[in-house]
Parts: structure tokens; sequence; C-alpha cells
């Protein structure tokens, strides 16, 4: 199954202006259930990361044993706790009370919170990840 964009969520995000929805979060990454649409804490967490949210891309196997990219962190980081509930194998509750308690971690260091998603790399470390 596809889901596409809508032709304003779409521009949006090629554009990077406003903020992302939710809506436009569900379409991006498909295995996020959709029962959690109308979650506020939903909400809070997409408001809070969506510049991150808009980075993160699935991990593939190019990304190597470091953990990939800033890219691959941020899903594997943002996403993929709800992509675990998605398949079956994590509690509604529980999935929740974890976006609420990353939330928590955001909010106690708003502006630097994103760089510590993303191991430290020194300026002479190869860039890892896919080329494409």
């Amino acid at each position: 199954m596809q889901i596409r964009l809508s032709s304003e969520a779409a521009a949006a995000a090629r554009q990077g202006t406003g903020p992302m929805t939710v809506d436009e979060f569900l379409a991006r990454f498909p295995e996020v259930p959709r029962d959690l649409r109308d979650e506020p804490i939903l909400a809070q967490y997409v408001a809070a990361f969506g510049l991150q949210l808009r980075e993160a891309r699935k991990p593939t196997p190019c990304m190597g044993v470091d953990g990939g990219d800033a890219g691959h962190r941020f899903y594997a980081v943002l996403v993929n706790d709800l992509a675990i509930y998605g398949i079956g194998l994590a509690r509604r509750e529980r999935t929740l009370a974890r976006l609420a308690a990353r939330l928590e971690e955001y909010r106690q260091h708003p502006a630097t919170y994103a760089c510590t998603l993303v191991p430290h790399r020194t300026s002479d470390t190869p860039r890892t990840g896919c080329s494409a």
C-alpha cells in the first residue's frame, strides 16, 4: 500500500515551510498506525520534532555498522517505536508513554536535543550511509 501526500502537504514538504502536521507525518511514514492520528501527544511530538522528521529516512543495509547518517538516526530514534507498535509488537499505552518521555527530554534542552540524537563525529570521520 502506498500513501501519497496531498498536493498541499507535498508542496509544504518540498519547501519546508510551516510546521509539520500530523497528516503529513502519517503520509510520510505509512508504517505509523492511523489509530494514533487524534492523540494529543502525537500532535505535540510532530510539532516538536518536525524538522528532524522531515529529514528522517528509513534505515537501509548500506548505512553500515555505525548507525548511518543523521537522517537514518532520526528515523531510528523518532519513528521506530511507532513502527514497532504498527506491526503489533508493542502496546499502545507503552508507545504513547515513550513519546511522552522523549518529549519531556526534549523540553529540558530544546536547543540542543537534536544533537543528542546523532553520534558525535570528528571532521575527518568518513561519511557513512547511502551515497544517493
